[in-house]
């Protein structure tokens, strides 16, 4: 199984819980073995077996009755035996023959198989007398109710030790594979996360990685526990009797036959059960991230529906595996173990009852029966867990396709710091095949220019920084090359190339923890007045000041407690922290008040110092004072040149900016 070799790579780092557990495991299936031939020699030895004949002894030892020593162990022609019949006891002063049992007036009259009948005179024994017969037994029958305790103390307590062991590994194997999960998942290519949504990823590593857990649990149930009982059931079995133990083996090809059908249609269930699964917690997701969207725009009643068609195919799944499980599964198995048990009670109960008597086959039908239902027992336990077999395999698999999905290279070499020149060389890109997104864009920055990206919606501007940034590779069916300094950047693995490469986004990324830590997030060797002096420099030097702790302030979870600009300004501040020589603004001033824009043209003044900066803007004041500005349109570069110079060309840049002056002259007239 391909899915088990990739669980065993985790398990493997944890052999000697392993050993541990299977020892544990195969210690508790030999006791189990012990337990049925205890009881059987309770029973048949001992607690009825004062029915074998006894025999008067020529010592002062053994059971005094009516004057006379009588033992079971010396054999003459003196016998005396012990009869039980409708729970009374009663003496014969003779060898009795095994048969159907009858006494009136004190007569026994016995009728064997082939139909011979034999009488005996007998005497009811009394209350003392019978206590005096089964004294022999008490010294051997205390031992063997000893080692019945024993053994269920150290079934329990080997019990318990396997269980501990294999959940030690369980829940190691599971903390190692979502570490790994984790560290995948920051190597993977964006693509990835453009064609799976976050809640769906957030479901496989937080409960599709419990499969793997599963997955063990039930491997070591169904293949490792049952093997060894159906190996000891059958020890056990063929001791007593060898012919009904290879009768058993007659089922074995019935119930493969009915196993692999019942997997087929279970398998077929599972799947979409645990896809329905997750998209059910990505559609949560959808919901809880979007809530304010839903609430303004009156989306209930449309958003209610979505969620419960969604649960509803969930359930009906669902149902249909229950169903599964109750027509053809474990509840025909338990159907199937009442018949055999009926079947091993008629045929010991027409052979050896009327052959062997009482005596023999109590303990033989106790022991059989009990082996039988071990034997069952995994067999039902197969079919009760194929199902959770199969959901731990579906969920596995798609772990693994994080853990083993296709990732970026990680390697990192020092390499260093770019000088910053930055070619743009006939770049066509395209997110799928024969649609390009950019179309032969050629760009040359000098390094510690500012240049500025305009275009509408929809025109590559970030698309061009994307590549920059290499969050996407050219394809086979792509053209160009982005140089860094005259060298390709793809020669660098992207961990080495990003090291000097940074990028404020218009949506600023801030995690839970101090504004310190967010600031020097991924650096080490940043001490808090090294942080508060950089935000000062940048002119974050008000929201030092207006919070209680300084740059020690706890900060919730997406910057909740701070305001757009604020969160900018941490922003600015991470990227002073990194240094990076080339640093892209993906138009971190839209949405936000005069006040604020000037607070971050400030920190932008601060933060192109020393580096290249690209700045994608739709606010055009952020970039009057570019060095260059490159209008994009339709994938395509159409104009390139300074502020002023592209207002007299009187293109596409002007015609954008005269309709953002209007836009804001309307509003100033408003306010």
């Amino acid at each position: 199984m391909k899915t088990m070799k990739k669980v065993w790579r985790y398990i493997s780092k944890y052999k000697k819980l392993l050993y541990i557990s299977l020892t544990a495991m195969l210690i508790v299936q030999a006791l189990g073995l012990a337990a049925p031939l205890i009881v059987k020699t309770i029973l048949d030895d001992y607690l009825v077996g004062i029915e074998r004949p006894w025999y008067q002894s020529n010592t002062d030892e053994g059971v005094l009755y009516l004057g006379e020593y009588y033992q079971q162990d010396e054999i003459n022609d003196q016998a005396l035996s012990v009869v039980i019949y409708e729970g009374k006891y009663y003496a014969v002063f003779d060898d009795v023959v095994q048969g159907n049992k009858n006494i009136v007036n004190d007569v026994l009259t016995i009728k064997t198989q082939d139909g011979q009948t034999y009488t005996y005179q007998v005497e009811r024994l009394s209350k003392d007398q019978v206590l005096a017969f089964y004294n022999p037994y008490v010294k051997p029958l205390t031992v063997l109710i000893i080692l019945l305790i024993v053994r269920f103390f150290l079934q329990v307590l080997f019990t318990y030790i396997q269980r501990i062991s294999t959940s030690m590994i369980n829940v190691n194997i599971v903390r190692d594979a979502r570490k790994d999960a984790i560290r995948s998942l920051q190597k993977m290519p964006m693509t990835y996360f453009e064609t799976e949504p976050a809640g769906k990823i957030a479901n496989r590593i937080i409960t599709d990685v419990g499969g793997m857990m599963n997955l063990f649990s039930t491997i070591m149930n169904l293949l490792v526990n049952a093997t060894l009982a159906v190996v000891f059931a059958y020890i056990g079995m063929f001791y007593l009797d060898s012919t009904l133990a290879l009768l058993t083996f007659i089922v074995f090809p019935v119930v493969y036959v009915w196993l692999r059908y019942f997997m087929k249609k279970l398998n077929k269930i599972a799947v979409k059960v645990n896809e329905q699964n997750s998209m059910i917690t990505a559609q949560l997701n959808e919901i809880i991230n979007g809530i304010g969207i839903l609430q303004i725009f009156n989306f209930r009643k449309q958003t209610e529906k979505r969620f419960n068609d969604l649960s509803q195919d969930f359930v009906n799944e669902k149902i249909k595996e229950n169903k599964l499980h109750l027509s053809i599964g474990w509840n025909l198995i338990r159907l199937l173990g009442a018949l055999v048990t009926a079947v091993i009670v008629l045929y010991f109960g027409n052979g050896y009852l009327t052959i062997s008597g009482f005596v023999v086959s109590a303990g033989i039908i106790y022991a059989y029966n009990d082996y039988l239902s071990r034997l069952i027992e995994p067999v039902g336990t197969l079919f009760r867990e194929i199902g959770n077999l199969q959901h731990a395999i579906v969920r596995t698999e798609r772990i693994f396709r994080i853990i083993d999905g296709e990732q970026e290279d990680g390697s990192f070499t020092e390499i260093p710091r770019f000088k910053g020149d930055v070619k743009f060389d006939n770049i066509w890109f395209s997110y799928e095949p024969g649609k390009p997104v950019l179309k032969g864009v050629d760009l040359d920055i000098k390094a510690g220019q500012m240049i500025g990206l305009v275009g509408h919606t929809g025109s590559g501007k970030s698309s061009l920084v994307s590549l920059l940034m290499r969050f996407y590779d050219f394809k086979d069916t792509d053209m160009g090359h982005i140089y860094v300094d005259g060298m390709d950047i793809t020669n660098y693995t992207k961990r080495t190339y990003r090291t000097h490469v940074g990028i404020i986004l218009q949506d600023p990324v801030i995690f839970k923890g101090t504004m310190a830590d967010n600031v020097r997030f991924g650096v080490k060797d940043v001490s808090d007045q090294e942080v508060e002096d950089i935000l000062r420099n940048i002119g974050g030097g008000k929201l030092i000041d207006k919070l209680e702790n300084g740059v020690k302030q706890m900060i919730t979870r997406g910057g909740g407690n701070l305001s757009v600009g604020e969160k900018q300004i941490i922003s600015f501040a991470r990227a002073v922290v990194h240094n990076p020589a080339v640093l892209v603004m993906d138009e971190a001033t839209a949405n936000i008040d005069t006040e604020t824009e000037n607070m971050i043209q400030h920190a932008l003044e601060k933060v192109k110092e020393g580096r290249t900066t690209i700045v994608i803007a739709h606010r055009l004041s952020t970039i009057k004072n570019a060095h260059k500005i490159v209008v994009l349109e339709n994938g395509m570069k159409v104009e390139e040149g300074k502020h002023k110079d592209l207002l007299a060309k009187n293109g596409v840049y002007a015609n954008i900016y005269r309709s953002q002056i209007k836009i804001d002259q309307q509003l100033l007239e408003q306010n």
